[in-house]
């Protein structure tokens, strides 16, 4: 494994000197999904604050005073490029080779810290059920177990997610109801 490989935010154990100063260079989450979603397809730095509202409901975006020092960052050191320029002189950026196989890391690396995350459920159950009607636990078991689902049964297994997840909905009162 490279010194490279996990300087993204949050995924550090251990620091050198030289990875401390690094550390948060490419932006923790934020350059994560700038990955993700340069994976997909090519996109402004504008495009990236859109969806992450979009994503949140407009209840969080990115500052551009965070992403486009990411964004800068992360094309210096090989991750993303800059692909072309677009509407209103707007540069679109893409993911490179270098930037898919980051991700793919980090995606291995948050396998293996679920993990252990996973050993840690019944406590954190212990903590949080006493105010939720579904037991923690069994949510986690849930995630868990849809973690491990093979590529053949995924249709199945969001088919079967969506539909429990809808009688689940259909319990909760029609706030129109009440008045």
């Amino acid at each position: 494994m490279k010194e490279k490989d996990f300087e993204f935010h949050g995924f550090h154990r251990h620091f050198t000197p030289d990875e401390a100063r690094r550390h948060g260079r490419h932006g923790g989450f934020i350059g994560i999904y700038i990955l993700h979603t340069l994976e997909k397809e090519p996109k402004s730095g504008y495009d990236i604050i859109k969806e992450l509202s979009e994503k949140t409901g407009g209840v969080w975006s990115p500052s551009k005073g965070t992403l486009y020092p990411t964004l800068k960052n992360m094309e210096e050191d090989g991750f993303i490029r800059i692909a072309g320029t677009g509407a209103r002189s707007k540069n679109i950026y893409e993911i490179t080779n270098e930037g898919k196989e980051k991700l793919e890391k980090i995606i291995q690396h948050r396998k293996g810290t679920e993990e252990r995350v996973y050993l840690f459920r019944k406590i954190f159950s212990e903590i949080v059920d006493k105010k939720c009607p579904v037991p923690a636990e069994t949510l986690f078991e849930i995630r868990h177990t849809l973690d491990k689902i093979t590529p053949e049964h995924e249709e199945k297994a969001r088919d079967l997610t969506e539909k429990y997840l809808k009688e689940l909905k259909e319990l909760i009162p029609d706030e129109s109801s009440n008045s």
